[in-house]
């Protein structure tokens, strides 16, 4: 049997090699459905082979680089048999591997050229390794493979939100183990709990030393780069914060001009919390950004601005260099740096991001939601608890998808009811509602009938008698004409 570990990102692999150096790939898998616990037999033989299947999925390709080439990714990647590019394999289809949608006649054709390509026989079972279940190409990937047992890896917050888009059965049947990193205390994830998959949480001390080891490779270019900028001061040091970019005007997000915006918050946060000297890191698969204001703000401020655009992971600078400060939006690196490395943690922008992220099921959700509730700046310490966030969570991931969430419901009923409690209780009840409301839309509670709904659905009597069609387009109607004289008064 080989494994086939699909990464599109320098994250990725290092999760996947913490995973590996903790055992976590050393016995097969099984369907999770079949009541295995996500594992085959304790007998069954081991992989004979781990390929690690590279894909670059930056918006624009020609302007990143392969995470494989990125400094200590080569002893990362020795943890693996061999490496095979997708976007390579996928180049005579020209077609992007995030719309990689092979028609279903021509799998079995896809599968014999995949697999004559990466030297597969027909007779070698295959176990895909796969991250981002719920689009492609991981969904292609599954479909070609049609008899491959799934793992999935997941190297960030999403995991803890509901599978966004439907996933084809045949995939999902076979769904088997959710290897993730615990990032959120106290929460396990929800992605695809739907398909009954197991969830394992991959071991903190494997990730760091991964970190660790990347960071070995990458000391010469942060003493190049940051050294004479952090130490420029009479004691050696200065305070400082890493700003970490992400590309969400590149995601159709929000606009260039407010993400440019964004970031300048970001600074001027950073500055107000004392810090000297402000190194950004932007996204690696973000386009070049406008950095000339990014320096103008800088200079209004009096602090020192470093561009740190070389493909060094946020997590190798902050293991290596503890900053005393991490600012961000809702980059994976806030959790990362709070929760794994005890380090303050900062989000910006969370409200603006809560209300131009669309629609109110995207997968941003979940991450913007839990960093947005827990990263505040503080000190972290083991006694850090958040009593709410698992009610937030559970009331966002039914609002996000209520069919697959259905059992939900009736708790998010009781938090909603909570948050919008018209009733006077005093100032307790409404910072209660004040924190919370904002994780909410009004249509969307509206479409669903929960509590902070605008209106109720209302059939008169008379239209109660009515059948088929009309009862639908009177009680429409009816409902319009209410939201319109909501809307003006």
């Amino acid at each position: 049997m080989k494994q086939i570990f699909l990464a599109s990102t320098l994250f990725e692999l290092v999760c996947l090699t913490a995973g590996i150096d903790g055992g976590d790939y050393d016995r097969p898998a099984a369907p999770a459905l079949l009541g295995t616990e996500g594992l085959a037999a304790e007998d069954a033989p081991a992989p004979t082979e781990r390929i690690l299947l590279v894909s670059n999925n930056a918006v624009v390709m020609e302007l990143s680089e392969s995470f494989v080439d990125a400094p200590g990714a080569a002893s990362l990647v020795e943890r693996f048999d061999r490496v095979v590019d997708l976007n390579e394999a996928l180049a005579p289809l020209h077609v992007h591997p995030s719309s990689w949608r092979p028609d279903h006649a021509d799998l079995p054709i896809v599968e014999t050229y995949l697999r004559g390509r990466w030297g597969l026989d027909e007779a070698d079972e295959i176990e895909l390794v796969i991250e981002s279940p719920q689009v492609n190409p991981a969904i292609a990937l599954g479909r070609v493979f049609s008899r491959a047992t799934i793992r999935v890896h997941a190297d960030g917050l999403m995991s803890f939100g509901p599978t966004r888009n439907q996933i084809p059965l045949t995939n999902g049947q076979r769904m088997s183990v959710l290897h993730y990193l615990p990032l959120v205390p106290g929460i396990s994830p929800r992605l695809l709990r739907e398909f009954d998959i197991v969830h394992r949480p991959l071991g903190v001390e494997s990730f760091t030393a991964v970190v660790r080891e990347l960071g070995e490779h990458s000391a010469q270019t942060l003493e190049a780069e940051l050294g004479d900028v952090l130490g420029a001061a009479p004691s050696g040091t200065r305070p400082w914060a890493l700003v970490v970019g992400q590309y969400l005007s590149a995601l159709g997000l929000i606009t260039s001009e407010e993400e440019t915006q964004l970031h300048i918050d970001m600074i001027e946060a950073a500055a107000a919390r004392g810090m000297e000297v402000v190194v950004f890191k932007p996204h690696p698969a973000a386009p070049p950004s406008q950095t000339g204001p990014l320096y103008e703000a800088a200079q209004r401020l009096g602090i020192t601005l470093q561009v740190f655009d070389l493909p060094v992971m946020a997590e190798v600078i902050i293991d290596r260099l503890s900053p005393d400060l991490i600012v961000g939006g809702f980059s994976t690196a806030l959790m990362t740096a709070r929760q794994i490395y005890r380090m303050p943690a900062l989000a910006v922008g969370t409200d603006l991001l809560l209300e131009a992220i669309s629609p109110y099921q995207n997968s941003n959700r979940i991450p913007l939601t839990i960093i947005s509730a827990i990263c505040d700046g503080s000190t972290p310490d083991e006694a850090s608890a958040h009593p709410q966030l698992e009610r937030l969570l559970t009331a966002v991931t039914y609002c996000m998808a209520p069919t697959l969430s259905h059992d939900l419901r009736d708790r998010a009923t009781d938090f909603l009811t909570e948050v919008f409690d018209d009733s006077d209780d005093g100032d307790d009840s409404s910072a209660f509602a004040d924190r919370f409301s904002r994780y909410f839309k009004r249509r969307r509670l509206t479409a669903l009938a929960l509590p902070g709904s605008t209106s109720k659905a209302f059939a008169p009597k008379r239209m109660i008698r009515r059948s088929g069609t009309l009862v639908i387009k009177a009680v429409a109607r009816k409902q319009q004409r209410i939201m319109k004289r909501i809307q003006h008064r």
